[in-house]
């Protein structure tokens, strides 16, 4: 039952709320934001919290700014500010081929991170209740969604808090009636052609008959997923993530379900959204097959494995550059910094035939003495990735020098001596070969 007891208990036992939070409460009129918003402000001096309103015109209904007065007046009454925003969700629906659900979802949360920002709160309160989650979940359940992907929400998800999500809808229309909650009735609610409306109105009842404590069923196996979730993400914790280019660099897991899942969590993160499940199975099935591989997951955005390091994000291409190397540069290839100067690797300027040569290595490459550098690579289990971007060194002989690779010790001079060149490289942000 949801009473202001239970509503305190719940914010405590999952951490939602915590003393000098200002938070961002969303509400858009209906029952269920309006009694989060009576709840919070009723709680607010007990918990040593700030709370500011915020209210989204989606251009969706003509009578949407009725919505929008409702909102401010009611912050007038409890004396709280409260902040307006208008947005037309079937205009970006339809540029972005989307549907006006997922349009408006995208919209209102750019809008509330907006204000967030602008009003220096640190926590989002939206009003989604049980029978919202389980909705979530049959509507994931029919699109296809892993086991993690399913439930779609939690009480915490960063810094969106959702107090209301243990309690039912009957539970929250109860405590309204008797607390005398005002609040506005959005029509489309009623409107089967938006799909979580025929979930809402269509797919549960039927379930229920089966299980009148359908939605009761539902919480405990989500439940169960959140705490499978977090098992997972401990698991995932040890692993250090680099970042080079842009792009997300990080040891492969020995177990490739955990790859799998690490790959599917970076790529949500990075990309807003996870890899087709056939292209997590097919990541699955190579890793212990082949020891360089690239998988596409949209165009030229994917990853490349090898030699147990993996790359993540827009495929890095093959650079083409060269340098006349002089007595005193540096240059940035990232995150390898060079230094031409007196200290690092000493080379002796009598030993270099022609110019000393700053370039990529290219296909054919050889050292001084002969040697296939590619085959000096592949000994030293160097990332294909990393060959693509690594500078070398070399003169009309061959390859000289590769930082962290190879060096050919018949070029080294001594120090304090005029004719020598000094090459120091170093590593950025912490990445390692």
């Amino acid at each position: 039952m949801l009473t202001l007891e239970s509503f305190i208990r719940f914010l405590k036992e999952y951490k939602l709320i915590e003393e000098n939070d200002k938070i961002l409460v969303a509400v858009s009129g209906g029952i269920d934001s309006s009694v989060l918003l009576y709840l919070l402000n009723k709680v607010r001096r007990e918990l040593k919290i700030n709370i500011i309103c915020a209210t989204l015109d989606h251009g969706i209904r003509e009578n949407s700014m009725r919505d929008v007065k409702f909102v401010e007046d009611l912050a007038e009454t409890l004396e709280i500010e409260c902040v307006v925003g208008k947005v037309d969700v079937p205009s970006y629906a339809i540029k972005n081929k989307l549907s006006v659900e997922e349009a408006a979802r995208i919209l209102r949360y750019q809008f509330l991170e907006g204000v967030l920002e602008e009003k220096k709160c640190n926590k989002i309160a939206v009003a989604h209740n049980l029978n919202d989650l389980v909705e979530n979940v049959l509507f994931r359940l029919s699109r296809g969604t892993g086991p993690f992907g399913l439930p779609g929400m939690k009480p915490k998800s960063k810094n969106v808090i959702r107090p209301l999500l243990f309690f039912t809808r009957e539970e929250i229309i109860d405590f309204a009636r008797k607390n005398n909650i005002k609040y506005m009735e959005d029509e489309t609610n009623y409107d089967i052609k938006y799909t979580r409306n025929y979930i809402r109105h269509t797919v549960v009842p039927m379930l229920k008959k089966i299980n009148p404590r359908f939605e009761l069923s539902v919480l405990r196996f989500v439940e169960n997923i959140w705490e499978l979730d977090e098992f997972i993400s401990n698991q995932l914790k040890n692993i250090k993530l680099r970042s080079l280019r842009g792009r997300l660099y990080f040891k492969v897991p020995e177990a490739p379900y955990l790859m799998v899942e690490l790959v599917r969590r970076l790529s949500v993160d990075l990309f807003g959204r996870a890899p087709d499940k056939e292209k997590l199975d097919r990541l699955k099935n190579v890793m212990n097959a082949k020891t360089t591989f690239k998988i596409s997951f949209w165009g030229n955005l994917g990853l490349e494995v090898s030699y147990g390091k993996a790359l993540l994000g827009k495929f890095l291409e093959k650079e083409a550059y060269e340098f006349v190397v002089g007595n005193m540069s540096t240059f940035d290839f990232d995150p390898f910094l060079v230094k031409i100067g007196n200290d690092g690797i000493i080379i002796n300027k009598r030993k270099i035939k022609g110019e000393l040569i700053l370039r990529n290595w290219r296909d054919g490459d050889r050292t001084s003495n002969g040697k296939k550098i590619k085959d000096i690579f592949v000994s030293k289990k160097i990332p294909s990735f990393i060959r693509r971007i690594i500078p070398v060194f070399a003169d009309e002989n061959g390859i000289i020098y590769i930082p962290k690779v190879y060096l050919n010790k018949e070029y080294l001079g001594e120090e304090n001596n005029e004719n020598i060149i000094g090459i120091k490289v170093e590593l950025k942000g912490g990445f390692s070969i």
